[in-house]
């Protein structure tokens, strides 16, 4: 699924400050999320801490899917962090493919990249996979547009 990625716009220092930012939002810390970027250009989101409520999925101890969503919205917004010069992006759209179940695990890894980008919202593609497996499967994949906060909306230019 993977497209070609879009590297990262922002310098390596205006992206560690929003990177820091990012990881004290309230949310993140809620849903035990901590976010890195990785260059050129992906996003990637760990859990820093499995909550209870995070698994239930299927009736098993996957992590719920409300959860893998939150964790690709997380993925995305940091993705676009890294291209634009705002506090705030925001998700428009987001599309979750469920591949199989995923088991709660702190190697588990959602990457998020934009794929195409203009100056008022960017496209993303995103996968979820275990980092400790050679074996490159993903659980879910997803897609996204997300735009810097205060932009015109797309659908309305």
């Amino acid at each position: 699924m993977r497209s070609s990625m879009v590297p990262f716009r922002l310098d390596p220092s205006k992206r560690e400050s929003q990177l820091r930012q990012f990881n004290a939002r309230t949310e993140i810390d809620w849903f035990g999320f901590e976010g890195s970027f990785q260059a050129p250009g992906s996003a990637l989101i760990r859990f820093a801490q499995l909550r209870d409520g995070a698994s239930g999925g299927g009736g098993t101890k996957a992590i719920n899917g409300g959860v893998i969503s939150a964790g690709f919205d997380a993925a995305f917004v940091l993705a676009g962090l890294g291209h634009y010069e705002t506090e705030v992006v925001v998700t428009l759209e987001l599309s979750v493919k469920f591949l199989s179940l995923a088991t709660a695990s702190p190697s588990l890894v959602f990457e998020g990249w934009v794929i195409r980008s203009a100056r008022h919202f960017a496209f993303a593609e995103g996968s979820l996979r275990d980092s400790a497996q050679a074996d490159g499967r993903h659980f879910a994949m997803a897609t996204a547009m997300v735009a810097p906060a205060g932009a015109p909306d797309p659908a309305r230019a």
